[in-house]
């Protein structure tokens, strides 16, 4: 089983559900709408979702910033219906979307297991910075 044994990028690990990761891909489940600092988020290179300690996505960041108006009615449709979130509920709740570029043949965090340290507990949002 590989681990990661350290974090040399500034990243936010996501804790995504299964039922959520078998609905949709790995991309839009990790970069969408989470209960985290605006601040913070913006320091971080990199957002990393996660299933049962295993990281499953690894998305470079680009930007991030607080859930808007900008959704049309398919993409609201596909949050109620593919993962439970009702967007009007998180722009309200101020949830932050990342946008990125997923690093699909990543070596140095994708497919590897996070030490029990920087394991989200009860928020499913946690840095390592």
């Amino acid at each position: 089983m590989d681990k990661i044994t350290r974090f040399d990028d500034k990243c936010i690990i996501v804790k995504i559900s299964i039922g959520v990761y078998n609905r949709n891909c790995p991309y839009e489940a990790t970069r969408r709408c989470w209960r985290a600092n605006l601040n913070r988020a913006r320091m971080a290179d990199y957002v990393l979702g996660i299933i049962d300690r295993k990281v499953i996505c690894v998305i470079k960041i680009r930007s991030c910033d607080y859930v808007k108006d900008q959704f049309c009615n398919k993409e609201k449709f596909h949050c109620k219906n593919d993962f439970g979130t009702d967007i009007e509920l998180c722009k309200i709740r101020k949830r932050i979307v990342f946008e990125g570029d997923e690093k699909k043949y990543d070596k140095k965090y994708l497919n590897k297991y996070l030490p029990v340290e920087y394991l989200p507990t009860i928020n499913p949002v946690r840095y390592t910075y």
